[in-house]
């Protein structure tokens, strides 16, 4: 049914317990490239999304969906030439986000790492771009700034605003739904800068198995999806983590222990603790635990180590890090 009316795509949809069913492959593709190009109206747009919702995709769907908004990604996206693609979509309630101290660690030592995320504002949850700029990333203004930041600093933070624009105006339909749509999963799924190895956190119980199942239709890239802090791609050690590494179509799953330590919640959302604990001016326990077990599970899949010997050059990047400069910064 691929080139369809959207309405016939609703109805697929729509048509009951007995009646509805999942789109196939072509007629994801159809439906989601009509709809980032704003061919359909907005009542049909909005009945799509919710009945997606109701319905929850399937993994053809994602796939689909996937390959229709990167049809739409700019192409000097690749030319980044990134090492790793990190989303960062959930925003954080209970603790500041230190899988970007993580991040900062593996631009340090060479890996080029692509960041993207949105924010929606009305969520009053702390984005990752709400603390980039104070860590000393820019937050990138266009795609050539994506570049010009990579190639200077290792690392950029693209909004996905400025990547595909059609895809965060979904993401944003939230404020009018009240609920959020498929494209929070996609967004995640995207991978804009075509990098080898893809790190996704993800919040709801199966999603993380769900994620696996849609990368191992990508054979271009490594991939690790796991439930993270709040959502994000940072590991919680109040509980054990079940991390789904996918190589060459197949998924290993590695159960992660939790530590000993109870996490309380963050009285100061401030950059400046951030900072702080860095430079080694404050001590931070929680902190210190979800850097370096964030940045072991990214070791596991860009350097295929162990557990232990990831947590061990986890531990001495952390303990060697430049504690004088900002987290990201341009001498590496």
């Amino acid at each position: 049914m691929s080139n369809a009316p959207f309405s016939e795509y609703i109805k697929a949809l729509g048509k009951g317990q007995r009646g509805a069913r999942h789109l196939t492959q072509a007629e994801a593709f159809d439906a989601f490239s009509q709809l980032l190009n704003q061919s359909v109206a907005p009542e049909q747009a909005g009945a799509f999304l919710m009945l997606l919702r109701m319905q929850e995709e399937s993994v053809e769907e994602l796939c689909g969906f996937i390959a229709a908004c990167r049809d739409k990604l700019p192409a000097a996206l690749s030319a980044m030439q990134a090492s790793v693609d990190i989303g960062c979509y959930a925003g954080k309630r209970r603790q500041l986000p230190w899988y970007l101290l993580s991040a900062a660690l593996l631009a340090s030592v060479g890996y080029r790492v692509c960041l993207h995320g949105a924010s929606e504002p009305g969520s009053k949850r702390f984005y990752a771009s709400h603390a980039l700029a104070e860590l000393g990333l820019p937050l990138a203004t266009s795609v050539q700034h994506a570049e010009q930041t990579m190639g200077s600093m290792n690392a950029c933070y693209l909004d996905l605003g400025i990547a595909l624009p059609e895809l965060d105006r979904i993401i944003k339909l939230r404020e009018l739904f009240g609920l959020r749509s498929c494209a929070n999963t996609l967004a995640r799924l995207l991978n804009p800068s075509n990098a080898p190895f893809a790190v996704q956190g993800v919040y709801h119980t199966h999603l993380d198995e769900r994620h696996a199942k849609v990368n191992e239709t990508f054979s271009s890239q490594q991939s690790l999806v796991f439930r993270g802090d709040g959502g994000d791609p940072e590991v919680n050690r109040d509980r054990p983590t079940d991390l789904y590494y996918t190589r060459s179509g197949a998924t290993t799953k590695v159960v992660l222990p939790e530590a000993d330590g109870w996490a309380m919640k963050e009285r100061d959302f401030s950059v400046a603790t951030m900072l702080a604990v860095w430079r080694g001016d404050l001590e931070h326990g929680f902190a210190r635990q979800a850097v370096i077990a964030s940045l072991a599970v990214y070791l596991m899949l860009l350097e295929k180590l162990r557990q232990q010997e990831a947590q061990q050059r986890a531990t001495e990047l952390w303990q060697m890090r430049h504690k004088q400069a900002l987290p990201f910064h341009s001498e590496h």
